[in-house]
């Protein structure tokens, strides 16, 4: 099935093409239907092929998350933590836990992935990190939530706009504003945006969308118009001169942290989570 066909898979496995046909052979005898059909000098897997494979993938995934949740168990110093993490969060919330992690856990080695929330639950559900770092969404099984922080959305203007002379910018400010993104299919991070928008009837001038803060933030660096954002990256784009105003009234969402619901947290994944909460209140408390 992954390799397509019967030589191909004899190399993977290391064995003659024959040991290869008299183990689908015994297998076919052991489920009770054919697995393949040969068409045109090629085999075909069947239907009945098609859904068995699908099984022993979510057989070996399962493998996966017990091995996992063995870890868990025990408890011992993990060796590689893994974090899923939406971008904006691990380029401004991220560096600076790490580097205080790395003091505390010099042996650990912490890979981070930037990925859209979606990306994110997959991650933990399947067992491919210890940590995720996402926005609230429908509780989903197999999946340990944690609230975060709620955060409220800011605009970002870019140098010499009319609206810097304002303290807050109310949503009715962005009438007829050239508006970058957010996508109308993009993750949850940006729900409630166009609700607003549409809410006090305010109709704007779409044509940049992009799914991610970081660069709707350079986009609006370059001048190509104006964005409704997540507050965190507003930090780093400051010093190339785009200015942040709160926006009234406010469009609030919830972070959350994530985690595969099997076993006790290990150590280090507890103080990952509580740093990550301090360093969110930080940003937040000196205005991102």
């Amino acid at each position: 099935m992954m390799s397509g066909g019967v030589t191909a898979a004899a190399s993977m496995l290391n064995i003659s093409q024959p040991s290869v046909s008299r183990l689908i052979a015994d297998l076919e005898y052991s489920v009770g239907f054919a697995l393949f059909e040969r068409r045109g000098g090629r085999v075909h897997p069947t239907a009945q092929a098609e859904t068995l494979f699908e099984a022993v993938q979510r057989s070996f995934t399962g493998l996966d998350l017990l091995a996992q949740a063995a870890r868990r168990i025990r408890a011992h110093p993990v060796g590689t933590v893994r974090i899923a993490c939406l971008s904006a969060l691990a380029t401004t919330i991220l560096p600076p836990v790490l580097r205080r992690f790395r003091e505390r856990h010099a042996e650990v080695k912490v890979t981070v992935e930037a990925l859209g929330q979606r990306a994110i639950e997959d991650r933990v559900f399947l067992g491919q990190a210890d940590l995720g770092i996402g926005v609230a969404t429908p509780p989903r099984e197999g999946i340990r939530v944690t609230p975060l922080i709620r955060a409220d959305y800011v605009c970002a203007l870019p140098p010499g706009h009319r609206l810097l002379e304002r303290e807050m910018v109310q949503v009715a400010d962005l009438a007829g504003e050239s508006f970058i993104g957010p996508m109308h299919e993009a993750d949850a991070l940006w729900n409630g945006i166009d609700a607003a928008l549409a809410a006090h009837g305010v109709m704007v001038d779409r044509l940049l969308e992009c799914q991610q803060s970081l660069p709707i933030y350079a986009y609006v660096e370059a001048g190509l118009g104006l964005a409704i954002v997540e507050p965190f990256s507003a930090r780093l784009f400051r010093r190339l001169g785009v200015a942040v105003r709160p926006v009234r009234p406010a469009i609030g969402f919830d972070f959350t942290l994530l985690e595969p619901d099997i076993g006790p947290t290990p150590p280090p994944i507890t103080w990952l989570a509580e740093a990550v909460w301090q360093e969110a209140e930080a940003c937040l408390r000196a205005g991102s």
